[in-house]
């Protein structure tokens, strides 16, 4: 605890860590745990502050999927929820965690997440976010052993005046490791977001694969986001990529489904469905998958 995210590693993070309260998760080596994890942090009221914290650690050769859920309903007075996430996977091991955020609309929302890859590990990362004024992410993953393999989902929707800030990076300390990123946001009405990735690949990590990609979609002339997407490479024997798309929905696409019946609402729904779909596909639980449905449905409208 603390070893991924010390406390100089921001000052939400020492504030995280003097007053966090949470999940511990020890998988030991060799056991799979099959059925998904999953833990909830709530705001009963406005006004108050929570400082949610989960630790998973998977031995060699073990498996297990988490789910974190920050749930809470809309309040007028502003509340504050400050996280951090700490998953280290072993040699060989198997780790799927999922975060969704579902605060209220008056919630300021600061989450670290730290990800530690193994030689020949595995780690899938899913971050959902829906809810809260302001909600900021740093997510990093450390491809630390050779032969490790991490895939970086993210999906948002912000409406009315929402503010998403999501930070990554792809740390790539050893060779042969694999890593893909793939972030998707829709915004409507005055919402905003700022994504900002780096790939880095460190001297003596040859045999490197890693690929970066964000994609936002506008349905407001006064929506906006911002895409940085970086790399910083110090091996001569690697593949990387990025890239990020920034637009509003392709008239013709629009167009096509009116014609053939459906309303302008419904429509834009069936074509943001369609812009989800490959992150939701890859939610671990059926019930999970049902909420965020619901919550996008709310969301257009």
């Amino acid at each position: 605890l603390g070893t991924l995210i010390p406390d100089d590693y921001s000052k939400f993070a020492a504030l995280a860590n003097a007053l966090a309260s949470g999940v511990f998760v020890y998988v030991p080596a060799g056991v799979e745990v099959e059925l998904p994890l999953q833990a909830s942090f709530t705001l009963t009221e406005g006004g108050s502050a929570v400082f949610p914290r989960t630790l998973i650690v998977a031995e060699r050769h073990a498996s297990v999927t988490v789910i974190d859920r920050y749930y809470s309903s809309d309040a007028e007075t502003p509340s504050l929820s400050v996280g951090a996430v700490e998953v280290v996977a072993g040699e060989g091991a198997q780790v799927r965690y999922v975060n969704v955020q579902e605060w209220g609309r008056n919630v300021w929302n600061f989450v670290a997440q730290k990800h530690r890859v193994g030689k020949d590990a595995q780690n899938r990362n899913l971050n959902i976010a829906l809810g809260g004024k302001l909600s900021k992410a740093n997510v990093e993953a450390e491809l630390a052993g050779p032969g490790a393999n991490c895939e970086m989902l993210g999906l948002f929707f912000g409406d009315e005046s929402q503010f998403f800030d999501a930070h990554t990076l792809q740390d790539h300390a050893s060779p042969n490791g694999f890593s893909d990123l793939l972030y998707k946001g829709v915004l409507r009405d005055t919402s905003r977001s700022v994504f900002s990735g780096l790939i880095r690949v460190r001297p003596g990590s040859q045999k490197t694969d890693a690929y970066q990609t964000n994609r936002n979609l506008l349905l407001s002339d006064h929506a906006r986001a911002d895409s940085i997407p970086n790399l910083e490479i110090e091996a001569n024997d690697v593949k990387c990529s990025h890239g990020a798309s920034v637009g509003p929905i392709d008239p013709d696409q629009l167009f096509y489904l009116q014609a053939r019946g459906l309303s302008r609402r419904d429509a834009e729904r069936l074509i943001v469905d369609g812009f989800f779909e490959p992150l939701i596909t890859r939610i671990p639980l059926e019930g999970v998958r049902e909420r965020l449905s619901a919550a996008i449905d709310a969301k257009m409208g």
